[in-house]
């Protein structure tokens, strides 16, 4: 049997032991194998606020996440909604930790979704914020998990498709699905040395497109106000691409959803095009904390789901498919290219 632990182990401070943090997360390997898990868990939580309060925010963090995590594999979907729901919501301790601002706006959602383009940019720097300490430890912590750090690299390996694309095409046509504020073009060589054609940044919240004009006000990038339903139902097409690809949206997309985006994406590449998706993968260990405390449920798919999205595409017009994840190994993406 795989070590429960195993995920976690990234997390370990800098002259910090394993066999610390092990020995702080025991009881939580006691009692998850429980019947009365739920029950024990509430104690579990109560005893989490008590120590938080007084100090080392980084250990008992490391032991919330991973308590989280092996209830999360413990419960049957049903059981889990009803800890999250019932349970997290009214607990003291949801108020101690949303003394973090990014755990509150994911929980507030401010702009009315979750997932939004603010929360995010909380992922990708770290902010000063009002915060008392202990919210900034809470924090600081957050950012460090294998979550945040995988949303990191997605926006380097997305900015480096951009590249590859620039380096394949001359002056090629991007299109980015659901762009929130589309911090990967600011870090691309070719959108800096305007060696894009036309980049379409494409999106339903028009404060995102708002941010991603002030950022790119040169004209080379265009904001689109759209939505994935338009897409889908054809209402909306776009000019052939030479590389269309979607850093989020497809974490919150029901399996024949996707499916039907992805045969519409597709359709609209060029010969040689390129559509690249993004999206978490079953082994994330962030689940639980961000689903119990922040509100924030994704969609995690595994290589095996990932492959079937282009279940809707004729094989023939595929000329290549790739599959990988990432350097930390929880997020995949899929490539597909048109012959």
């Amino acid at each position: 049997m795989d070590d429960p632990s195993l995920p976690f182990k990234h997390a370990i401070g800098h002259g910090e032991s394993w066999s610390h943090r092990n020995e702080l997360a025991a009881p939580v390997m006691e009692w998850v194998e429980r019947s009365d898990a739920f029950l024990q868990a509430d104690v579990w939580l109560h005893d989490i606020v008590t120590r938080l309060q007084r100090g080392d925010v980084e250990a008992n963090m490391f032991a919330l996440y991973q308590g989280l995590h092996l209830l999360r594999r413990k419960c049957d979907r049903e059981e889990w909604h009803v800890f999250c729901l019932e349970s997290t919501r009214a607990h003291p301790l949801r108020g101690l930790l949303h003394l973090c601002p990014y755990s509150r706006h994911s929980y507030e959602r401010p702009r009315g979704y979750a997932g939004d383009a603010d929360l995010i940019d909380y992922v990708y720097s770290q902010r000063q914020t009002g915060a008392p300490p202990i919210g900034q430890s809470i924090y600081r912590f957050l950012y460090q998990q294998t979550g945040p750090q995988c949303v990191r690299e997605r926006r380097m390996i997305l900015a480096r498709e951009i590249d590859t694309i620039a380096e394949r095409v001359h002056q090629p046509r991007v299109l980015s699905i659901a762009c929130g504020h589309l911090r990967e073009a600011e870090v691309s060589r070719a959108v800096a040395e305007r060696r894009v054609g036309q980049f379409l940044a494409m999106d339903q919240d028009t404060s995102s497109l708002e941010e991603v004009a002030r950022q790119h006000p040169g004209g080379l990038v265009r904001p689109v106000c759209d939505n994935v339903r338009s897409i889908i139902l054809g209402r909306s097409v776009f000019e052939p691409q030479d590389l269309i690809y979607s850093a989020g949206l497809y974490d919150y997309l029901s399996q024949n959803v996707a499916q039907r985006l992805t045969r519409r994406l597709f359709e609209m590449l060029r010969p040689g095009g390129r559509l690249v998706i993004a999206n978490f993968a079953l082994s994330t260990p962030d689940a639980g904390y961000l689903e119990a405390f922040m509100d924030w449920w994704l969609v995690y798919r595994d290589e095996e789901q990932m492959r079937d999205l282009a279940a809707e595409i004729e094989p023939a017009q595929v000329s290549r498919i790739n599959l990988f994840r990432d350097s930390v190994g929880h997020v995949i993406y899929l490539e597909l290219e048109r012959h």
